[in-house]
């Protein structure tokens, strides 16, 4: 055959394969065939589920400046797990309000004094004793010494995280020694609360449905005394609190679980007991101290620690174990 001929030849076969494959298009178009697989009907692939909801994030914390003007202690002396500068949305209201903060980071005992000496006088000046996440236990004389601060109308915050280690006690023998040591729950002011009928718990609450775009931070509600108005405040790796005796809850997280049992319930973050108030969380006192309604539960704790009537003197020497050389408080200003 001529190249002319085998030229027009292909030419023509191209000519229908064009028109067959056309053809069939137009028929698959008629006939309402699908051109491509339909998209899977599942959330977990729908995009805009997976775009995060921003938390409100732009309350301010105020304290009450119309009574007298208070004095507040933070102590910093058991390796409190919570530092001076994380503390400063609480410190800036109350100093904003003329109230006086002072840090205690220990002060030095006389000869023969007790333990806590040092501790209990700071406390004799002051109206209210905030705790915070503490890595050690409270001596006994502690102890003492802020259960009679409490009696006579001070105020006093417990916050607490998820305990890092069990508490256990160890003695060791050896001929000629002994002696004997315990560990602690850190994180926890254990003995503290236990004075006032209040106990946290040992895991951490957590939700992985409804939460602050972190399955660790679970709202909570209330609607009485330090909860007034508060409905969802972020609580980020909070503990339950167990409340016995005269002690109550004033805050709850619902429907969430507990890292320890997996059981999904209601439990109570913020207890109160008479002048003591105890709270499973520190975040809100802190990091987190605008998120939510965050803002108004810390306004609300900073007029529950100005609004006491505190005897003044107490504790008395005698709980303090003698007096001190030297309070180890330092004043606060406001940034």
């Amino acid at each position: 055959m001529q190249p002319r001929k085998v030229a027009r030849a292909i030419g023509v076969i191209a000519v229908v394969a064009a028109v067959v494959v056309a053809a069939a298009y137009a028929g698959g178009l008629i006939l309402g065939a699908p051109t491509q697989a339909a998209a899977p009907d599942a959330p977990a692939y729908d995009t805009n589920e997976l775009v995060a909801e921003p938390i409100e994030d732009d309350g301010s914390i105020t304290a009450p400046a119309d009574g007298d003007s208070k004095t507040v202690v933070i102590d910093m002396s058991h390796g409190n797990g919570v530092s001076e500068n994380a503390l400063q949305p609480l410190v800036d209201a109350l100093v904003a309000a003329d109230h006086e903060v002072r840090m205690y980071a220990g002060g030095s005992m006389s000869i023969g004094a007790e333990p806590g000496a040092a501790f209990n006088e700071t406390l004799r000046s002051a109206d209210a004793l905030v705790v915070a996440s503490p890595a050690t236990t409270y001596s006994s004389n502690e102890v003492a010494g802020v259960e009679a601060f409490a009696d006579a109308g001070g105020r006093v915050l417990l916050a607490a995280e998820p305990p890092t280690t069990t508490s256990t006690t160890s003695t060791v023998s050896i001929p000629g020694l002994t002696s004997s040591g315990t560990v602690t729950a850190a994180g926890q002011p254990t003995n503290l609360a236990a004075t006032f009928g209040i106990s946290f718990g040992n895991g951490y609450l957590y939700d992985m449905a409804e939460n602050a775009n972190n399955f660790q931070s679970v709202y909570a509600g209330g609607d009485d005394g330090v909860a007034n108005g508060v409905e969802n405040a972020v609580l980020t790796d909070a503990t339950p609190v167990t409340t016995s005796g005269d002690a109550s809850s004033v805050l709850t997280a619902s429907d969430v679980s507990l890292s320890s049992t997996r059981d999904e319930a209601s439990y109570t973050v913020a207890a109160r007991n008479g002048d003591v108030l105890a709270v499973g969380d520190t975040d809100f006192l802190t990091s987190s101290a605008t998120e939510g309604d965050n803002d108004v539960l810390l306004s609300n704790v900073a007029a529950f620690l100005v609004t006491g009537d505190k005897q003044p003197g107490i504790p008395a020497s005698s709980q303090s174990g003698g007096q001190s050389s030297g309070t180890g408080t330092t004043p606060v200003m406001a940034t």
